[in-house]
């Protein structure tokens, strides 16, 4: 990282540009991954004997898949972005920054191969299930590997001095529900392919959906005093 007596004084601010473009070309990489691999359904359904059905249910999964995984990139940059506002801990973050990056650029290319084996299985009976099975499981260890990483930063960052009582409690929250999504993922990268097998998208599906509720199973979210605006 560039030592801050070259670059000034810093604070977790210097980053939302950063974290903006970065999440904005992760986001855009896997729109762009979508009519590739829906061209590739096409020719494939074209040169072989598949039905119109089959077709429209893999265009069906891919898109439903597609607005899954945009939700869970958005949830992380949501909680990457609220954990920059008015940083205290600037050095962690400053490593923390470039690793939360670096393993949500993996996640486009790893999608990419779900949906590549996720179509093989759909219009081959299933042939090429492990593998996708196996970039599956990769894909939710990228998740999981994320929501732990800013649960980490959460908990670090309402141990130091000078955060607010106000601020303490929003830490608090980020942090049980960041840990509470990474449990969720770990549950389901384990349950449904470790012990039973849920067709795509059922599996990204369900984490997508479990960021628009507030799950805590780790903190309780305590009352705003008198006088506290929301």
């Amino acid at each position: 990282m560039i030592p801050s007596r070259i670059i000034g004084k810093t604070t977790g601010d210097n980053w939302i540009g950063l974290i903006d473009g970065t999440y904005a070309i992760i986001l855009t990489l896997l729109v762009i991954e979508l009519p590739a691999i829906i061209l590739e359904s096409i020719k494939e359904v074209t040169t072989r004997v598949h039905s119109v059905a089959a077709l429209s249910y893999l265009i069906g999964v891919l898109i439903v898949g597609y607005f899954a995984v945009f939700t869970i990139v958005y949830d992380i940059w949501s909680y990457h972005k609220a954990l920059l506002f008015d940083a205290v801990k600037l050095r962690l973050f400053a490593l923390s920054t470039g690793w939360l990056l670096f393993v949500s650029s993996l996640i486009p290319p790893f999608y990419y191969l779900v949906n590549h084996y996720a179509a093989d299985a759909i219009l081959h009976a299933d042939a090429s299930k492990e593998y996708l099975i196996y970039s599956r499981t990769f894909l939710f260890f990228l998740v999981l590997v994320l929501y732990l990483l800013l649960a980490f930063l959460a908990k670090s960052e309402k141990r130091q001095q000078g955060q607010s009582p106000e601020r303490k409690d929003d830490l608090e929250i980020l942090y049980g529900t960041a840990l509470s999504k990474a449990a969720i993922t770990a549950v389901l990268m384990v349950t449904i392919d470790g012990i039973f097998y849920l067709p795509p998208p059922l599996g990204v599906l369900i984490l997508a959906l479990s960021t628009y509720f507030r799950i805590n199973f780790f903190t309780r979210q305590r009352r705003p005093s008198a006088g506290r605006g929301r």
